[in-house]
């Protein structure tokens, strides 16, 4: 008799397949809770270093912009900076805050804009910028005492740094703050230098004319003054003439004078005690600075008054033409000048000159 052995397969039983379930349930909601979690600390990590990425554009913005102003123009309100802001602003038409408007002529500029994860539009030197967040949304902007296109940058004098808010779009609670402080502080002692080189400039050529008149030109057959003349006559004048280096030459009253002082050399207009922008070119040649120094350290145009009284005023006369017995009722020895940065006809910062007699 042959024994048959039957083999009995046993199944998952519907207790098991429900317990395997919620099991699986249970892990595969720690994974997604881990996944967003790992995606929100992406997100986050991803904002932060957009919020450091946008905040160096706009360092390196400022510093373009300053650099192209001192080496291109006369200034923010010469035409060919005039279209330009030296931080961006936020764009007005934009309710929502997320767009910027960056001028700027500086490719270098706009290529940090573009590695911080900025779209830009337009065409330069006026593009609007907006900036994409850790999360895929966009940053809002919202800033203070921004810098209208065409102005002076008034900001570093004024103690009132331009001042701007980015919120990330993804998370509202992360935001951060930059400020143009310590650029201004930096900018503020390069404004402070280069006006006092300017002021060391016009009082070290006063100097080296009044030098050379009463010593290596005295009065003679051929012209130059008495001595007594020479210490009495605010030289830096000259400087603004069509030939700063020209000596008194040419009788006007028995053997001495400057009778070759004609109207170019030493102008009778009131108006040449300002330099202005068509002027300020060659005064800085004839005091041997550069052009660089026709702006201050923010790329606001620099105004030198030559003769000044006490309070920057201008002297309201042009000094007589150098000659023998020389005199000025308008102003007396040592005279003084004053260089610096003028709003509506007001100095917002300046250095006082006293010319050596």
């Amino acid at each position: 008799m042959r024994t048959t052995l039957i083999r009995r397969c046993k199944g998952f039983t519907l207790l098991e397949i429900i317990v395997a379930i919620a099991v699986a349930s249970v892990v595969m909601g720690a994974v997604v809770t881990f996944m967003d979690r790992v995606i929100h600390f992406k997100g986050t990590a991803d904002t932060i270093k957009r919020f450091e990425k946008i905040e160096d554009a706009f360092e390196v913005l400022y510093r373009e912009n300053v650099r192209y102003a001192e080496e291109n123009c006369q200034g923010w309100t010469d035409s060919i900076c005039s279209s330009l802001a030296i931080l961006p602003s936020v764009d007005d038409t934009d309710k929502s805050g997320r767009t910027l408007i960056v001028s700027t002529r500086s490719d270098g500029a706009v290529s940090t804009f573009r590695e911080a994860n900025c779209t830009l539009s337009g065409e330069s030197p006026t593009f609007r910028a907006t900036c994409i967040d850790g999360y895929g949304s966009d940053y809002t902007f919202a800033a203070a005492n921004e810098h209208t296109a065409g102005t002076l940058y008034l900001n570093g004098y004024n103690r009132t740094p331009y001042g701007v808010t980015i919120t990330a779009g993804g998370n509202t609670s992360m935001a951060d703050t930059w400020t143009s402080g310590h650029l201004d502080s930096e900018y503020m002692v390069r404004s402070q230098e280069k006006l006092l080189t300017i002021a060391r400039a016009m009082k070290s050529y006063h100097l080296s004319r009044l030098t050379t008149e009463a010593i290596s030109n005295p009065c003679g057959a051929n012209g130059g003054l008495t001595s007594n003349d020479d210490i009495m006559i605010p030289w830096i004048w000259q400087a603004v003439g069509s030939a700063p280096d020209a000596r008194c030459s040419g009788a006007t009253s028995a053997r001495c004078g400057c009778a070759a002082f004609e109207k170019s050399i030493w102008s009778t207009e009131p108006a040449h005690n300002t330099t202005t922008a068509g002027t300020i070119a060659a005064f800085l040649a004839a005091i041997n600075v550069g052009n660089l120094y026709s702006t201050d350290g923010f790329g606001n145009p620099i105004t030198v008054r030559l003769i000044t009284k006490v309070d920057g005023t201008p002297v309201g006369d042009a000094p007589p033409v150098p000659c023998p017995k020389w005199s000025w009722s308008a102003a007396l020895p040592p005279y003084g000048g004053t260089v610096g940065v003028a709003s509506e006809g007001k100095w917002v910062y300046s250095q006082r000159v006293i010319y050596p007699q």
